[in-house]
């Protein structure tokens, strides 16, 4: 029994990747046809990451992208267009991609965003600097001063001693 629990990500990833395997029976065809397809179509996926994708491994953090949506077009076909499964399948497809770039795009704000602050919170740690130094000349002069000051009266103190 194993303790493998999917995310959601990964729970609807391992469903895309069922039913692309329940596609590729119907379709009968191979890896290496599946390889040849994606090329001939211009989205080229190798051969070792086709066979990775329909593996029995637990791996499941393919590429939308870049590995499933190329599969899917490879095993769907131009002439498969009115199958209600592969438009279904089709459809999700485009979901997740529009998901997707919504979440890069999230990222990319969030990037953003975390950089500036950085360049703000790094400006205020030089001003921050720049004021300890200054502060840290203030009380060296003050000390110095102090010191002249207790030299002065302890000058003044040891001429009232004398008399």
């Amino acid at each position: 029994m194993s303790n493998f629990k999917p995310t959601v990500d990964q729970a609807e990833q391992i469903k895309l990747i069922h039913e692309l395997k329940d596609l590729k029976e119907l379709k009968k065809m191979t890896f290496q046809q599946i390889a040849d397809k994606t090329r001939e179509n211009g989205e080229e996926v190798s051969l070792s990451t086709i066979k990775n994708v329909f593996s029995e491994e637990k791996n499941y953090r393919h590429d939308y992208t870049n590995t499933l949506l190329p599969i899917f077009n490879a095993l769907s076909g131009k002439d498969d267009q009115d199958d209600p499964v592969i438009q279904i399948l089709q459809t999700r497809l485009e979901i997740k991609n529009e998901n997707i770039r919504q979440l890069e795009e999230r990222l990319e704000t969030k990037e953003r965003k975390h950089k500036d602050r950085e360049q703000f919170y790094m400006s205020v740690i030089e001003h921050l600097q720049a004021e300890i130094s200054f502060k840290n000349e203030q009380i060296k002069h003050h000390n110095e001063a102090m010191d002249r000051k207790d030299a002065t009266l302890k000058e003044l103190y040891n001429k009232l001693l004398e008399k």
